[in-house]
């Protein structure tokens, strides 16, 4: 089993690496990837969008809601009823996942982190961004040897871009 995980700051890429991914192997992962939602130059929340197609709300700011990341209401519905199923799928399948991001906003989701965890010791193939540095809940997975870590930033986007990208061709065994 092999686990890759990309870490970085926020705006350093990790969403635009993830979707190279995406492109360069379609159909292989299972899993979603988050993007902000923009009013103008404004960030005013961010959207969930799986790999199946379907696209929901994972957090609004100003919205009501018992999780709040900063001027964030945290909307579980959509990742619980959208994001959580491709995990299932990818755990029942054995297929490879991808999950853009694993944060705070996810965390909010008890289930979100269950299904985390059992995925993390039964997918062949897991391709992880989370916040540098990385949560505390998360961080005791990182230290295991299988783990490749890659710390993103914008100075080596593009060649780390490159390098995970011919990673994962040799592990699906392209």
């Amino acid at each position: 089993m092999q686990r890759i995980v990309i870490l970085g700051k926020p705006g350093v890429g990790k969403t635009t690496l993830v979707k190279t991914v995406i492109e360069s192997f379609p159909g292989c992962f299972r899993g979603f990837y988050t993007e902000e939602i923009r009013e103008g130059r404004e960030r005013v929340g961010f959207r969930i969008k799986t790999l199946s197609g379907k696209e929901g709300i994972l957090a609004k700011r100003d919205q009501p809601s018992p999780f709040r990341i900063g001027r964030y209401g945290v909307l579980l519905q959509d990742l619980e009823t959208m994001g959580i199923p491709e995990i299932e799928d990818a755990i029942r399948g054995k297929s490879p996942l991808l999950l853009d991001e694993v944060g705070k906003m996810e965390f909010c989701s008890f289930r979100f982190r269950q299904a985390l965890f059992q995925a993390w010791d039964v997918v062949p193939l897991l391709l992880v961004t989370s916040c540098f540095p990385p949560l505390p809940e998360f961080r005791d997975l990182l230290e295991s040897e299988a783990v490749k870590k890659f710390v993103l930033d914008r100075e080596n986007r593009n060649r780390l871009g490159r390098e995970i990208v011919s990673l994962v061709q040799v592990l699906l065994e392209f």
